[in-house]
């Protein structure tokens, strides 16, 4: 499904910018209730597959109007904190997902997931016309119709996808390794550590939100980024170090879950500053996501040859060469400037 995103984002987000956020959102809707649908009929892997790939469409649409939706009819003073408040989607995703349809993986009854997914795609369709639309004072201040790769040529944008790609291969990349890690290091089921980490993942949420208040408050970004990537440097030694208790593993894994969802909020509650046409944000945010796919295809490159290798300070080293380097990239004006 990261397929079409890594390919298509950022020239799909300048499409949607065109025919507009909202616009947009209701067709994803509809897409979804589609693909869905095409998943219970299906009765073959290549049918499977097919539609795996055409379900990227939901995410290409979705991860590049919504965010553009929130920019382009929130108030100045509020875009950081509603931004930061969308970061979250993946860890909250993540929870429903399991809470909604983890109950018939593995059974005889596993469509009934997509049948759910199909309800909730039915209740967006229905829902659609209440989101909000664009107010004509934004319209009206929009600078004209840029090229379909202009985004890509804009040092604020690109630089921020840059930093949160770079947050992607450190974030993604531990969780790629970190079950068998645990488990070398505990003795224990790779399977009870992934419930480990899929139940701390939920801890995104809070430090999500505890950033966007912190932003609220005045809080200057490349700051508090500053002490997310310091946290997330020191963290990661008892994150990996051998012959620590498993409960002070828990809590450093509870930690760096909160940092992660910090620094994903700190970034994406960015995006309204560097982006200097409120009707370009679906473009910058498209960017965004085709940098995310794309590290998330070589971030395993990274990672699994330090856990075969066994070599934990390697991954410490990782952790605060890619940290730095996030903070480094992260660019402190704005689009105007």
């Amino acid at each position: 499904m990261t397929v079409l995103p890594a390919v298509l984002a950022s020239v799909a987000g300048s499409i949607i910018d065109r025919l507009g956020a909202r616009s947009t959102l209701q067709w994803v809707a509809l897409i979804g209730l589609a693909v869905n649908a095409a998943y219970l009929a299906t009765h073959s892997l290549t049918g499977f597959m097919t539609i795996r790939v055409l379900e990227g469409l939901i995410p290409v649409g979705a991860y590049a109007a919504a965010p553009a939706l929130i920019m382009a009819t929130t108030s100045p003073e509020r875009r950081g904190r509603a931004m930061a408040f969308w970061s979250t989607y993946t860890p909250v995703g993540v929870a429903t997902g399991l809470a909604l349809s983890g109950s018939f993986a593995g059974t005889g009854e596993w469509r009934g997931g997509y049948l759910v997914h199909l309800a909730l795609f039915a209740v967006l369709a229905l829902t659609s016309p209440l989101l909000p639309r664009v107010p004509q004072a934004v319209l009206r201040a929009t600078t004209g119709r840029p090229g379909l790769f202009s985004v890509w040529t804009q040092a604020g944008p690109l630089r921020l996808s840059l930093t949160f790609a770079t947050l992607i291969v450190m974030g993604f990349g531990m969780t790629t390794i970190y079950p068998e890690w645990f488990a070398r290091q505990h003795a224990t089921e790779v399977g009870h550590a992934s419930n480990i980490l899929s139940v701390a993942t939920l801890v995104m949420i809070a430090g999500g939100f505890g950033a966007g208040a912190l932003l609220a408050r005045g809080w200057r970004d490349a700051r508090l980024l500053a002490g997310i990537v310091i946290a997330a440097s020191l963290i990661s030694l008892p994150l990996f170090a051998p012959g620590l208790h498993e409960s002070v593993r828990i809590v450093a894994l509870i930690v760096w879950m909160l940092a992660q969802g910090a620094a994903i909020a700190v970034v994406v509650g960015a995006l309204p500053r560097v982006v200097a046409d409120p009707m370009q944000g679906a473009a910058a945010a498209g960017l965004l996501s085709q940098l995310a796919a794309l590290v998330t295809f070589v971030t395993p490159l990274i990672w699994q040859p330090i856990l075969q290798a066994g070599y934990w300070p390697g991954f410490v080293a990782v952790v605060v060469v890619v940290a730095v380097g996030a903070w480094l990239i992260f660019p402190r004006w704005s689009g105007s400037d």
